[in-house]
């Protein structure tokens, strides 16, 4: 524009701010900072955050609309470039002209300092990238002009966009001024010039205009673009140390100055060698993009870049289609091992360099996945994300795995969703497993983040989650183990005493974090999560924490296992882990141990019993046992040899042969054979084999025997009597029967199961045993009834803070009227439903014992008229149903019911229900009729076209006028952020000014929606906020009282764009739509919301929708065209029907077609009507003078409103469109429809006046 702006005072400075209130879709948001250029801001618009460039006109004769065609002219040429951001929209006005594109958070300059830092393969990738979208410019004719760190956006992805065309900035400087360079160039005060040294021209002086000399004469060129490019390239491989400053790029362009010693700073020759060639002085020795991408295609840039990775990004960052987070991990997850393959099948299997050149590739897609991580919905796209983690830390840097990948494990365990939370912890012990060479920067990774990061899963609600956590405590701490030890390793080099005394300290302080997580894990206060740190690496723990901390911890913590008397799994998991934790306490644990074994011989559940033994068995056999403790154990499992249980038989004698390898034979032959020989039929000499010693053992103690015994009450005074038999048989010489006192019932029954006197001294022998079995069971038992007796199964709901509100319902209704009223067509269809109810079904046997005979359920209640001095009910069959289970208790106690108490309920309900589904049925045709009926326009009746009134209160358009039925008024709502009341019956008098009886303007924004709920006494309105109101209107005192609002998340849902109500009598529901993609019901009869559908974003944004006459199910449509039926009764997608055109403005329902809506589409004052239920077009309403169905010719008019009704038994629909006219349409006969209201610029015909 040249220096005559540098030289420009303003006489007066307003904020950026300041310029946006003339426009009601943009909202400021943040200033991005100002220079006397342009003042730069961020708005939000509907479509979402834009960037707004404002140039202030301090001279109205700039010929800026030559400006504005070429930004405008620049859109058009890229529209297809994926790596290039123009200006999207701009606007002049006499004040200030406005540039506008699509907001993105980052900058290449800001992603220098960003954390994790680029690494080497993304710099080359954005490079690439560049390079790209230079040879996108350039290959139609478009220049940049202004190439910096600052103009190259980077999306979370780290896809490049290249933004802020300068075509309106001078294409050569002074080189004496440097005023126009600061006016232009240097917007962020940092003084770097990347400008090209040709574009400094010493022709032009201080009093030159540049408008004149600059973009008439000059142009710009690719090669300058190049230059640009190459020097905002050198920064980004400086680490953000620009190369050239504008004196020293002065000083460059006379040979004063040479930028070697930044190019030297970079590592990588073939990218040091291609951008010295790019900051060429000469022009003519510079290539051009499409050059040095191909000289770079597998030497500089990996060939991958080439061939697959950047069509492969394109997909998720190209404007259309339009991919959510949820779906691009979807897509990741199914491409992941292809991708990986790609990625990593061009490297040498000998070539490290290519090696690691090829692993290092993956961090673009990690970094592609993480972008989405935050973003997304749907627990399955989490699940699948870290699966996609997961695979790509399999083949990844150490740095990706802890830098990338790591963080966003983390996040997803804190997602609300338990089975997320319990595939982060399982994920992230997998990932930091892969590391094998930690850096030393990273060493303490597990006290300072890890673990830390972890801590809260201990008190994590979901008992899963605490049970997935201490599946994988053992890991993590070996892990960490090895993570310090690798860190010793690298510290080698520093002084001896150092590393020793560090290694010590950071071991002790990762046990106790470790101790501290196992410690409230085994106090868990649910025995599942005990179980599974038990099972899963408690061996592995005691490895970690040493003797003492195994012993003082582990053990200590385990013996409380036995404690619970109720959890046999909890008592089982304690011998499971017993002998790994006592084979790394050592021997001296063995007098401790002896009880618990002891204990476990006593154990009411006899798999325990089983455990306890084979644990005995596997510390003899590691010799983990003294002498005494085995004799001991020996003396007291010897008795389980003749016990019913196989299971224990076997353990017993494999506890046996484990103690004959253990001891020496002088041993076995005295001590453990004399205490065996009682249970053997013939001596056993070898007891070291244990097929022998199951052999010779004698018949078990039958079943049924031991569990009489057990279940005795007074099983203590059996045993004494057993023991009394004993001594009397003794005492008998052999040949004679032994004379017992008396024989009680027990006795006799336990004979009768088979109990002999060899089974006597068999249970005299398990005597002890049985006593602690008895005494343990009977605990337990008393226990569960006590459990149960305080519970009684009742709950106390007192107990619960909960405020809860209370409506007054009068039920009391006049039953004469409201069957007087009943419409005959519902009362014929209970007709046809009550034969169905009292017909006798034929059932089997079991069913009739189950619910009665044929002839009980035959005895039914007589059927009685009711009758009373007020009340006079006719007799129809649905009152008779409903009369079968009214009847009084004068008539009850006379009435023997011989039918099942569950089909007695069966009735009722069958009877209630029945009641409901005509209340909703007669309640749906009454709003039916109050809908309809009152509107229906008389006979022959024709719109006149007359103006009765202009209103012109509204500042801004009107988007929605809602009558009020019966009262003669009407409500609107405009862009301008007020609602207002007009009186219809006002505007036919004499009235010269005709003004809104009511104004509402306390919901700001502009008000998309309107609508009647609540019997027609409130109004609901959304507002582009985010907001959506509630208002009870008094008409007769023009008062409006706020009832209800909620606030919806801009960034989450979106605004609110249609809102409709239901009111189908069993319900009161608000429906709105909002802009990405959901349909949420809001039930105003309580908090919260009542259902919520999402319709598939790939289909567009929402732009209206309608409702089913029977509220039945609703049609959503899109601004990509698409119309989507959505069946609110099981709210599922039940059809789609797509317009081949595109964006659906409008849609209401078709008066007399149930399954019909009218669509009204962008272009040629379309109106398509569809068929929902066959998904086809029907029909199309053609209001252009273009040939029908066209696409190659559009007219830009479209309908924006429409109101469909029935006339005649004919339907109708009146539209109204941006060509300012009323048209009315006859569905039935094309040949009846007519311009309504003709536009106000429509030539008529000439009129003529005569006087008399």
């Amino acid at each position: 524009m040249g220096n005559q702006l540098v030289g420009i005072a303003p006489s007066q400075i307003f904020p950026v701010e300041h310029y946006l209130t003339d426009h009601s879709n943009l909202k400021f948001d943040v200033n991005l900072g100002s220079t006397r250029f342009f003042k730069v801001a961020r708005a939000k618009s509907q479509e979402g955050l834009v960037v707004v460039k404002v140039f202030v006109i301090h001279d109205p004769s700039l010929p800026l609309t030559t400006y504005r065609n070429g930004i405008e002219d620049i859109r058009t040429k890229l529209a297809s470039a994926v790596n290039c951001l123009p200006f999207q929209k701009t606007i002049l006005q006499d004040r200030a002209g406005f540039i506008i594109r699509e907001y993105v958070k980052s900058s290449l300059y800001d992603k220098i300092s960003t954390r994790p830092f680029l690494t080497n393969i993304q710099k080359k990738f954005m490079a690439f990238q560049i390079l790209y979208a230079l040879h996108q410019c350039h290959k139609v004719g478009v220049c940049h002009g202004d190439i910096k760190l600052e103009n190259l956006m980077v999306t979370s992805w780290n896809w490049i966009l290249l933004t802020d065309f300068a075509s309106y900035k001078p294409s050569y400087l002074p080189e004496d001024n440097p005023a126009d360079y600061s006016y232009f160039f240097d917007t962020s005060r940092r003084r770097t010039c990347y400008i090209a040294p040709e574009r400094f021209n010493n022709k032009l002086s201080k009093g030159s205009t540049l408008f004149d000399e600059g973009l008439v004469k000059g142009e710009l060129t690719p090669a300058m673009d190049i230059f640009s490019a190459g020097c905002a390239l050198i920064e980004l491989y400086n680490e953000g140390q620009p190369p050239f400053t504008l004196s020293q790029l002065l000083s460059y362009r006379i040979n004063e100055y040479d930028p070697k010693r930044h190019l030297e700073k970079i590592e990588d020759i073939g990218i040091r060698n291609l951008l010295a060639h790019m900051i060429q002085k000469d022009p003519s020795a510079r290539s051009s993009a499409e050059i040095y991408l191909d000289q770079a295609r597998g030497t500089v840039f990996p060939e991958y870049f080439y061939s697959f990775l950047q069509g492969y990004m394109l997909m998720f960052s190209a404007a259309q289609p339009i991919m959510s987070p949820d779906e691009k991990i979807a897509r990741l997850k199914s491409d992941i091992n292809n991708v990986i393959e790609m990625l990593t099948k061009e490297k040498e299997p000998n070539n490290e360099n290519s090696l690691k050149e090829g692993s290092d590739g993956l961090v673009i897609i990690t970094t592609l996945v993480t972008s989405c991580i935050r973003a997304l919905h749907h627990s399955n796209s989490k699940l699948q994300a870290l699966e996609v983690l997961l695979e790509l830390a399999s083949h990844s840097s150490t740095e990706n795995i802890l830098d990338r990948i790591v963080p966003y494990i983390f996040h997803l365990m804190q997602d609300p969703v338990p089975r997320v939370r319990i595939l982060s912890i399982h994920t992230l012990t997998k990932v930091l497993a892969l590391v094998k060479n930690v850096p030393c920067s990273d060493a303490n990774i597990f006290p300072e983040y890890v673990l830390p990061g972890l801590a809260p899963l201990t008190n994590d609600p979901v008992i899963l989650v605490r049970s997935a956590y201490a599946q994988n405590i053992a890991d993590l701490a070996q892990i960490a183990l090895s993570y310090i030890e690798n860190s010793r390793d690298c510290q080698s080099s520093k002084p001896s005493d150092t590393p020793k005394l560090s290694y010590e300290t950071e071991l002790r302080i990762l046990r106790d974090m470790i101790q501290q997580t196992v410690s409230s894990l085994l106090a868990d206060s649910e025995n599942i999560v005990k179980i599974t740190l038990a099972e899963y690496g408690i061996t592995r723990l005691c490895v970690f924490f040493g003797k003492q901390k195994a012993n003082d911890v582990l053990l200590s913590h385990l013996i409380t296992f036995l404690n619970d008397k109720n959890d046999k799994q909890l008592r089982g998991s304690f011998f499971d882990c017993l002998v790994g934790v006592v084979s790394y306490v050592g021997v001296y644990s063995s007098a401790i141990i002896t009880p618990l074994l002891q204990q476990g011989l006593s154990d009411p559940e006899e798999f325990i019993i089983v455990k306890s033994i084979n644990a005995m068995k596997e510390l003899t056999k590691l010799n983990l046992l003294c002498k005494a403790s085995v004799y001991q154990l020996l003396q007291d499992t010897a008795c389980f040899l003749v016990h019913p249980n196989l299971w224990i038989r076997h353990a017993v004698a494999g506890f046996i042969v484990s103690i004959a390898v253990a001891l020496d034979t002088v041993d076995v032959q005295c001590k453990v054979v004399n205490h065996l020989s009682n249970y053997f039929k013939s001596p056993v000499i070898q007891v070291n084999k244990e097929y022998l010693i199951l052999n010779a053992l004698l018949d078990p103690v039958p079943r049924e025997v031991f569990d009489t015994v057990l279940k005795c009450q007074d099983i203590e005074i059996l045993l004494h009597t057993l023991q009394e038999r004993q001594k009397a048989r003794n005492l008998v010489k052999a040949g004679h029967v032994p004379q017992y006192i008396s024989i009680p019932s027990i006795f006799r029954r336990l004979i009768s199961e088979g109990m002999n006197d060899l089974v006597e001294d068999q249970l005299i022998s398990m005597g002890k045993h049985l006593l602690k079995m008895h005494k343990h069971k009977m605990f337990f038992n008393d226990d569960k009834q006590i459990n149960l007796s305080e519970t009684n199964g009742k709950l106390d709901l007192s107990l619960l803070n909960v405020t809860i509100n209370s409506h007054c319902v009068n039920l009391k209704t006049d039953v004469q009227k409201e069957f007087q009223d009943a419409n005959k067509k519902r009362m014929d269809k209970c007709n046809r439903l009550s034969p169905e109810l009292h017909s006798n079904i034929g059932m089997n046997s079991e069913w009739q014992h189950m619910f009665g005979t044929g002839d009980m359920a035959a005895t039914q209640i007589s059927k009685t008229t009711i009758t009373s001095s007020n009340l006079e009910v006719p007799s129809s069959p649905l009152y008779s149903l409903i009369s079968d289970t009214d009847q009084s208790l004068h008539e009850k106690s006379y009435i023997q019911y011989r039918c099942a108490p569950c089909k007695s309920e069966l009735r009722k309900l069958i009877s209630r229900k029945q009641e409901m589904y005509f209340k909703t049925s007669r309640a749906r045709e009454l709003a039916e009729q109050t809908a309809w009926g009152p509107h229906i326009p008389p006979p022959g009746w024709r719109l006149k076209g007359t103006l009765v009134a202009h209103l012109h209160e509204h500042r801004s358009s009107v988007n929605k006028l809602v009558p009020l039925p019966g009262k003669g008024k009407f409500v609107s709502c405009s862009n301008d952020g007020c609602i207002r009341l007009w009186d219809c019956i006002k505007m036919e008098g004499k009235n010269i000014a005709n003004r809104s009886k009511l104004l509402y303007n306390r919901q700001t924004g502009a008000l998309m929606g309107l609508t009647l709920c609540e019997n027609h006494e409130s109004l609901a309105s959304a507002s582009a906020n985010g907001s959506v109101f509630v208002m009870r209107v008094e008409t007769s005192s023009n008062k409006v009282s706020l009832l209800h609002s909620r606030q919806l998340d801009i960034q989450e849902d979106g605004c609110a764009v249609d809102i409709n109500y239901l009111d189908s009598g069993s319900q009161s529901v608000l429906v709105y739509a909002t802009m990405y993609g959901s349909l949420v019901g809001w039930d105003l009869r309580k908090p919260g919301t009542a259902w919520k559908l999402d319709n598939d974003l790939k289909h567009g944004v929402i732009t209206s929708f309608c409702l089913d006459s029977q509220q039945c199910w609703a049609a959503v449509a899109t601004s990509s065209g698409y119309h989507t039926a959505w069946d609110l009764r099981f709210q599922l997608a039940v059809a789609n029907c797509v317009h081949p055109a595109g964006r659906v403005r409008k849609v209401v329902r078709h008066p007399t077609e149930k399954s019909w809506i009218l669509s009204a589409v962008q272009g040629n004052n379309e109106i398509s009507m569809w068929n929902m239920e066959t998904q086809t077009r029907q029909g199309v309403l053609w209001g252009t003078t273009t040939p029908p169905l066209s696409k190659s010719s559009v007219n830009g008019h479209s309908v924006c409103a429409m109101y469909a009704g029935e006339m005649d038994r004919s339907p109708f629909v009146f539209t109204g469109g941006t060509d300012m006219r009323l048209r009315y349409w006859d569905l039935s006969n094309s040949t009846n429809s007519y311009l309504a209201v003709p536009s106000a610029l429509d030539v008529v015909n000439s009129s003529s006046f005569s006087y008399e």
